[in-house]
């Protein structure tokens, strides 16, 4: 009994011991694969050997293992398999994952990336390498998102995802392809479409689909397709993308693009031209090699047609732009530190030596004012002067014209240099020369005017338009300036001196007219009783006229009236005759002549003196007498004055008494009259 319990107790544990050995065998070979992990089997017994060169092994050869298992319970006998585990492949938006593989075919010669296969993203490995996938770094990325990759057949980088943006341009140059023909600089375009050469043409996607690039024939190099801001999964092993400033053309400018694209020009065995022997600006100032191209891809050289302004995704490996204003453009000669110098927004700086430095757009100015400046211009006037000459010139270049600068001279810089600055230059130098100092400083708009036309002429000759130029200072001698403001003062002292003699003048003839302007109201007074006594005379002359011929009617008519009383008497003097005879008439007469007192009888005035009748009282008598009888005592009578009545009927005059005495003639009328 005993012994059937030790060997059933034996029994037992062997059971137990095989049990837990087998239980552990058993756990050994079971794998639980989480969701974020993919496993990987490796081969250690019971398959074919991997051939000389091979890494990964499939489809059950030893080692390990192509194939990868998805999450899951699984379990594989532990003494012929094994078990790696990794992390799932995870790939954000703004990321791409460029990947090499471990094992595969070796690349072909002169390829540096494998071209992509069907595999699931790289998730099949198995795939990859049955289908021929390459060695190495391959073409195919892997986009965002999560991958279960084997990682030990592919080598799995992350690289951000290539971003251009706003205001940026990509300039991508291929790292793989057909090689760049020798004659080329910049890649052609490839196939967009199916051609003989390329069956599996087709677009790439702004270089995202990397194999599609390669299957249309695409070259290594720079390309000439450009990437537009954005974001874009593109493989940083094939292509390697330079971000750029895109190329802005600010206002008042146009870029005169040259093309480097396409093959070299062939040129000709040309032999040398002979030189003239009177060179000129007239001449033809473009070769062949200088012609102007139209917007052509293919062959090299400069475009005819300017860019206008604005901003452009300019590839600056195909295409290099040469600015060229054509709003205006000032040349400056003139001394920045001198106080009476014009302003200007420039820089503190002498002219640069390279077209480099130059500031041809000013920081302290908007874009589109373009400016040279050089020193002022050092001339020798004809009478040994040294004159510094301050000179600004406005030129333009028309747009049409922008590209024929460009050819000849390669920049407005090198025409300023070549053309410009010489020519206004030699202009003020040679003018200089043949005038005096003062000549050529008081002559400054003819110099102006003479130094432009002269570049207008010659600018012209290079399609270059002058359109201003401007005198803006010229320092002279003080010693010359000195002598001739001594002069200007004198001649200015004189002319004082003269207008102050013509003032005296002015000023005496003011008087005058002062004068006789207090006197004009007497003047006037004077003038109009002038005219009141000639109009007082003539008045006098027609009164007398008037009393002339009404004296000449009534002495008319007295001597009618008269006559006819005389007649009358005349008449009654012979009735009387008749009737008492004509002495008694004639004493009747008398008597009555007597009796009106027109005939005396006695004297009017008696004097005696004694009645003894001598000499003496005879003389007093009559020296008494004549006293009595002669009017005014003996004095000699008053001239009569002639009084005018004022209706001008009679003639009145006027004795020394006082007494008016009528002078017309009367005539005595006749007693039966008076009766």
């Amino acid at each position: 009994m005993a012994d059937i319990i030790s060997i059933t107790q034996a029994i037992v544990l062997v059971a137990g011991f095989g049990l837990v050995v087998a239980l552990a065998f058993f756990l050994k070979g079971l794998y639980l694969i989480r969701a974020g992990e993919v496993g990987v089997l490796v081969k250690r017994l019971g398959g074919r050997k991997m051939p000389a060169g091979q890494v990964i092994a499939r489809h059950g050869e030893i080692g390990t293992q192509a194939a990868t298992l998805m999450p899951g319970l699984y379990w594989r006998m532990p003494v012929v398999w094994s078990m790696r585990r990794s992390k799932v492949v995870q790939v954000g938006e703004t990321e791409i994952a460029t990947v090499e593989a471990i094992d595969g075919r070796p690349l072909p010669k002169g390829r540096l990336l494998g071209d992509e296969v069907e595999c699931n993203q790289f998730q099949d490995g198995e795939a990859f390498l049955d289908n021929g996938g390459f060695k190495g770094p391959q073409v195919a990325i892997i986009r965002p998102g999560t991958y279960r990759i084997n990682p030990f057949l592919f080598y799995v980088a992350k690289q951000p995802a290539t971003e251009v943006a706003s205001g940026k341009v990509g300039v991508v140059t291929a790292q793989d392809g057909q090689p760049l023909p020798p004659r080329f600089i910049v890649a052609p375009q490839p196939d967009v479409s199916p051609t003989k050469a390329h069956l599996s043409a087709r677009p790439h996607n702004f270089f995202q689909d990397g194999q599609a690039f390669l299957d249309s024939g695409g070259f290594r190099g720079p390309q000439l397709d450009t990437l537009q801001p954005g974001r874009y999964y593109i493989n940083p092993t094939l292509f390697q993308v330079q971000i750029d400033d895109v190329a802005e053309v600010p206002p008042g400018f146009v870029a005169v693009l040259r093309s480097n694209i396409g093959e070299e020009l062939d040129q000709a065995d040309i032999q040398p031209v002979p030189v003239t022997d009177s060179p000129d600006f007239d001449q033809t100032i473009h070769a062949a090699v200088e012609r102007l191209l139209v917007p052509d891809r293919n062959r090299r050289g400069i475009w005819r047609n300017p860019v206008a302004p604005g901003k452009y995704n300019l590839n600056r490996v195909a295409f290099t732009a040469y600015l060229v204003p054509t709003s205006a453009i000032m040349v400056d000669w003139a001394r920045s530190d001198r106080p009476d110098a014009p302003s200007l927004s420039r820089r503190p700086t002498d002219p640069p030596t390279a077209e480099s430095d130059y500031p041809y757009l000013t920081e302290q100015g908007e874009k589109g004012l373009s400016f040279f400046r050089f020193g002022q211009l050092l001339v020798t006037s004809k009478d040994g002067f040294k004159l510094e000459v301050d000179v600004r010139m406005v030129i333009r270049i028309l747009p049409e014209n922008a590209a024929f600068v460009i050819a000849r001279f390669g920049s407005v810089f090198n025409l300023i240099q070549q053309i410009v600055h010489p020519l206004i230059d030699a202009s003020f130098r040679n003018n200089a020369g043949e005038k005096k100092a003062l000549e050529f400083v008081q002559g400054r708009s003819q110099l102006q005017e003479e130094a432009l036309n002269r570049a207008r002429v010659q600018f012209a000759k290079y399609y270059v338009e002058a359109q201003n130029l401007l005198i803006s200072y010229i320092a002279v001698d003080p010693t010359l300036l000195a002598t001739q403001t001594n002069k200007e003062i004198a001649i200015q002292q004189q002319t004082q001196y003269e207008q102050q003699a013509v003032a005296e003048q002015r000023r005496i003839a003011v008087q005058e007219m002062t004068a006789r302007a207090n006197l004009q109201p007497k003047v006037v007074e004077a003038s109009y009783q002038v005219q009141i006594n000639e109009n007082l005379a003539k008045a006098a002359i027609k009164q007398a006229e008037g009393v002339r011929d009404s004296t000449r009617i009534q002495a008319d008519g007295n001597a009618a009236a008269i006559r006819m009383v005389g007649e009358a008497q005349a008449d009654a003097y012979h009735a009387q005759a008749d009737v008492l005879g004509s002495d008694r008439v004639a004493l009747v007469k008398v008597m009555e002549e007597v009796r009106d007192g027109k005939i005396r009888v006695t004297p009017d005035t008696l004097v005696t003196s004694g009645g003894d009748g001598s000499g003496a009282g005879t003389l007093l008598t009559a020296y008494l007498a004549k006293l009595l009888t002669e009017p005014n005592g003996g004095k000699p009578p008053e001239p009569y004055k002639r009084v005018e009545h004022p209706d001008y009927s009679s003639d009145l005059t006027q004795n020394s008494t006082g007494k008016k005495e009528d002078r017309s003639t009367k005539h005595p009328e006749s007693e039966s009259q008076r009766e």
